[in-house]
């Protein structure tokens, strides 16, 4: 199982879990970062077999519970994007 990262400027009950949408994030292993389509949950029983997912405010603090990502298609690095192309949380 993967771990990955992303960051958040709003509140987290702001994401829209379960629904597919482009996030930024990092693998927290090698820190590689990439744009995907993916689907997020606060609930590991609403998506089985989905990776980890910590989720960080901007300056870095993660939050205290860890959530997971359902990546449905790599959209690839964030050099590949056109600017502006993608949400972060």
């Amino acid at each position: 199982m993967a771990v990955y990262e992303t960051f958040i400027l709003q509140d987290p009950s702001e994401l829209a879990e379960g629904k597919e949408h482009e996030i930024l994030i990092r693998d927290a292993e090698t820190y590689e970062q990439k744009v995907v389509m993916a689907i997020v949950s606060s609930s590991p029983e609403k998506l089985p077999s989905a990776d980890l997912l910590r989720i960080r405010w901007q300056r870095g603090q993660p939050l205290p519970n860890l959530w997971v990502i359902k990546i449905i298609k790599d959209l690839g690095s964030v050099m590949e994007q056109p600017k502006g192309n993608f949400i972060t949380g």
